[in-house]
C-alpha cells in the first residue's frame, strides 16, 4: 500500500506537470519540457538511475532522426553534440516517444519511425514505443488497433488469440506490429500495452491493469536497464 501511494504520487505529479506547462505557448519547448520531466521521473525508479538521452540512433552510416527519449545500455559509447546525442543502434535498449495527445497520425509516424530503426545495420533493435499523456482516439478504437475485440456483454476487451484452438485467420489484426508499447495515462482512457511473443516469430499485446499505470512503466524500464546494468563489459 505504501509503495503504491509513492507511485501514485510520481503519476500524479507527470500528469500535474503536463497540465502546467500548458501555459508555453511555444509547441516545441512544451514538448521539450514534457520530454525533460518524463526523463527525470523514470530516473526516480532505479539506482544507479538509467541512462536516458535524447538524440538519435545510428548505424554509423544512417540515422534515425530525432528521437524523443532514448535508454541507453549503462557502458554506451555515446556521442555528444550539445545537449544531443548519437547513439549505436547496439547501444539503445528502448525508445520512447512522447505525445500530449496521440492521434493516429502519430501511431503510423511512430509505426514508421520504429521499421526505420529495425531496417538500420546491425541485428538486435532497440524496443519502440509511445507514452501518452492524452489520446485523441477513444479506447475502443485504441484497443482494437492493438488486436482486441470487445465483449459488449461484459463489457471488456480481450484478443481472440488467447483463445485455445482459436484459428490465427481469426486474430484480430495488429495495425502496428512494429510497436513495442503503448502507454497513455490519459483519466478514463488509462492503457498500458506491451508486447510479448504468444508462439516463436508470433507477437500481440497484453494489456496491464495496475494502478496506479505509472508502475508498470518503472518495471518496464528497470527490467530493460537492471539486466544490461548487470551484463559484463563487451
Amino acid at each position: 500500500m505504501r509503495f503504491a501511494q509513492f507511485d501514485q504520487y510520481s503519476e500524479d505529479l507527470l500528469m500535474a506537470q503536463y497540465d502546467v506547462s500548458e501555459i508555453i505557448t511555444h509547441e516545441l519547448m512544451k514538448g521539450e519540457v514534457r520530454e525533460d520531466f518524463l526523463i527525470s521521473t523514470l530516473e526516480s525508479c532505479s539506482d544507479p538511475k538509467p541512462k536516458l538521452l535524447k538524440g538519435t540512433i545510428s548505424d554509423g552510416q544512417y540515422d534515425a532522426g530525432q528521437l524523443d527519449i532514448i535508454l541507453c545500455r549503462p557502458h554506451a559509447h555515446i556521442r555528444r553534440v550539445g545537449a544531443q546525442c548519437f547513439v549505436e543502434k547496439k547501444d539503445a535498449l528502448c525508445v520512447i516517444e512522447v505525445k500530449g495527445n496521440c492521434t493516429g497520425k502519430d501511431l503510423k509516424r511512430a509505426k514508421a519511425k520504429a521499421a526505420m530503426i529495425q531496417n538500420l545495420e546491425g541485428q538486435e533493435s532497440p524496443q519502440y514505443g509511445l507514452v501518452c499523456y492524452k489520446v485523441a482516439l477513444e479506447e475502443m478504437t485504441v484497443m482494437k488497433r492493438f488486436g482486441f475485440s470487445y465483449d459488449s456483454e461484459n463489457k471488456t476487451f480481450f484478443d481472440n488469440a488467447t483463445i485455445p484452438n482459436e484459428a490465427e485467420v481469426d486474430w484480430q489484426k495488429i495495425e502496428y506490429p512494429e510497436l513495442d508499447f503503448f502507454v497513455s495515462f490519459e483519466m478514463d482512457k488509462k492503457i498500458f500495452l506491451r508486447k510479448y511473443e504468444v508462439s516463436p516469430g508470433k507477437f500481440r499485446f497484453v494489456r496491464a491493469v495496475q494502478s496506479p499505470l505509472i508502475k508498470e512503466l518503472f518495471s518496464m524500464t528497470r527490467g530493460l536497464w537492471v539486466p544490461a546494468h548487470q551484463a559484463p563489459v563487451p
